[in-house]
């Protein structure tokens, strides 16, 4: 569902009318495809998103500022010298096609006025976006291809335009000529999409429709009165884009979008088109932002998963070895009792296990190098060396343990995760930890990035209740939000959220359940019609001492079981 010509005419009219005569205060570049602008006018500020972004081109107004890297892209301060601060002039879109010009008066290094452009190409992957100066020629692109010639310096070449005509040009019998003309196969959508600026195959398919046609209908299969029916729909089409168009979404499959009616189809209404685009391709972008950033954190911790694994693996090897400790200390206790049956030299010898039914005689392997003292004093040094390795192994084998547990709680964490601040705070932690190598450099103290901190709900009686989406947060939530007589709760025995609510005293019975019900829906058992849930004052629950972020002990604890796959969802505060 590509954001087509006629679409895009209407949304450039609309920012047009919004962003033009706007003075630019700040440039972002969020990531490595996105600008944003801020725009300010009289009493009121604009956030415009321009995207060259290769699956969801677009551009669009926000209302909230991506988060920005510490170090500006070089395309970014690129156009921070030449257009902090300049004025839009216009916001125009070249015939139908899919290229917009932004153009902008700014002021050269002498101080004379000059007129700059931007401009966006909306062409799926090869979608681009460039500053041209007052002659067109290329300050710089967002993406540079050497062997297109884009690069600084070289004059600007806009995409072939496949000689298409701008629909409405063609007057009626140069439209029916064309019909004629075709061969008989010739799909009528086809033939409009081929031939008119802006015109995908829904937006061709919707003047067929409009002419009471089959939307696949052939030219084999239409008359000429029917040729007159398509101007007749085609002009149609235009003049509602002419009026603003009717920006719908329409979620059924095949899911699709547009600032026109599509025929026989149900879709939800906007107040317009910019909002349209914010909505349906903002949130597809969101979407594809998630899972990959998802994709690279579970990269990231699966290799250390696997390390942790097979490292778990060799240290309960070692246990069951050194748990055999005390084979070594009876061997040596039979050999001392039966001490005058060694003989130097041997290799072996059979000696009565005293503690044994009848003595049964049993045989223990010797170093025929060796005394038998010494034989004896070997065997001793084994035990006292196995015994040791026992003590060590286990604590060794507790902290992998943990450190699965903790991989497992991030894991799902990034599950879980509905926003790119809780998995770019998730990524900061697993740099801090060292489990992923950093893109940059260390932020210093004052740079810092803050901890968005927990999400925030209101019960059915009214009372907060705070829910921690990360490790980070979790801290945050158990230790600096969350009073010593507050109730804090968590999903019994398996990855979750820290859960508290903010009132002391005897809480309600259903914001108890609440509450529950959130800590088992953020948790490793969130499918389950049935979860424990334990909770308790918060003073019971403490953090070991250098324990890696979001773990804690608690006592004292109740549990309650609650089904999180229905239950009605307390309001959510922002």
């Amino acid at each position: 569902m590509p954001l087509d010509g006629l679409t895009l005419s209407v949304l450039v009219k609309e920012l047009d009318a919004s962003l033009r005569n706007g003075r630019v205060l700040k440039i972002y570049q969020p990531d490595e495809t996105t600008i944003t602008l801020h725009f300010r006018h009289p009493g009121r500020t604009n956030v415009l998103l321009i995207a060259a972004d290769a699956l969801y081109p677009r551009l669009h107004t926000i209302e909230e500022q991506p988060h920005n890297p510490l170090h500006p892209p070089a395309f970014c301060m690129l156009l921070r010298k030449y257009l902090e601060p300049s004025r839009l002039l216009a916001l125009e879109q070249q015939g139908f096609d899919r290229l917009v010009h932004l153009r902008f008066e700014a002021v050269n290094p002498t101080g004379q006025l000059m007129e700059l452009t931007l401009v966006l190409e909306l062409m799926g992957r090869q979608s681009n976006l460039y500053l041209l100066d007052q002659d067109g020629l290329l300050l710089d692109a967002l993406k540079r291809f050497p062997e297109r010639g884009i690069v600084p310096g070289k004059p600007y070449q806009p995409p072939f335009d496949q000689g298409k005509t701008e629909p409405g040009r063609l007057a009626p019998l140069d439209f029916a000529d064309q019909i004629r003309l075709l061969p008989a196969p010739t799909p009528i959508w086809r033939w409009m999409a081929q031939t008119f600026q802006g015109f995908s195959k829904v937006a061709a398919q919707e003047v067929v429709r409009r002419a009471g046609l089959d939307p696949h209908v052939s030219r084999s299969m239409v008359e000429e009165a029917d040729w007159i029916n398509l101007h007749d729909a085609l002009n149609q089409l235009l003049q509602e884009l002419e009026r603003g168009g009717t920006p719908t979404w329409y979620p059924d499959e095949p899911e699709d979008f547009a600032a026109y009616t599509l025929t026989g189809r149900y879709g939800a209404s906007f107040a317009s088109t910019d909002q349209l685009i914010r909505r349906v391709l903002g949130e597809k972008q969101r979407e594809k932002t998630l899972d990959t950033l998802k994709g690279a954190l579970r990269k990231g911790i699966a290799r250390h998963r696997k390390r942790v694994e097979k490292k778990l693996a060799l240290q309960q090897a070692e246990l069951q070895q050194a748990d055999e400790a005390h084979l070594y200390r009876h061997q040596g206790e039979l050999l001392t009792a039966s001490f005058h049956l060694l003989q130097q030299g041997a290799s072996a010898c059979q000696v009565p296990d005293y503690t044994q039914e009848g003595s049964p005689l049993v045989t223990i392997e010797l170093d025929p190098r060796l005394s038998p003292s010494a034989n004896i004093q070997r065997i001793f040094k084994r035990y006292a060396k196995a015994k040791a390795s026992q003590t060590h192994t286990r604590e060794q084998l507790h902290k992998t343990k943990l450190e699965r547990r903790y991989l497992e709680d991030v894991l799902l964490q990034i599950d879980l995760a509905d926003n790119e601040r809780i998995l770019k705070e998730i990524e900061g932690e697993l740099q801090n930890a060292g489990y992923l190598k950093r893109r940059e450099k260390r932020p210093s103290a004052k740079k810092a990035k803050v901890v968005s901190g927990p999400e925030r709900y209101l019960s059915a009686d009214g009372i907060p209740i705070l829910v921690g989406r990360n490790n980070l947060q979790n801290d945050q939530l158990t230790f600096r939000f969350t009073g010593p007589n507050h109730l804090w709760l968590h999903a019994r025995n398996i990855p979750g959220s820290h859960v508290s609510i903010l009132s002391a005293g005897e809480i309600p019975r259903d914001t108890l359940l609440q509450a529950a019900q959130l800590a088992a829906f953020f948790s490793q058992s969130r499918h389950s019609p049935k979860v424990e849930v334990d909770y308790t004052l918060r003073k019971h629950v403490r953090k070991p001492k250098g324990a890696q972020p979001g773990f804690v002990h608690y006592d004292r604890a109740k549990t309650l079981v609650v089904d999180p796959t229905d239950f009605v969802w307390p309001l959510k505060q922002e």
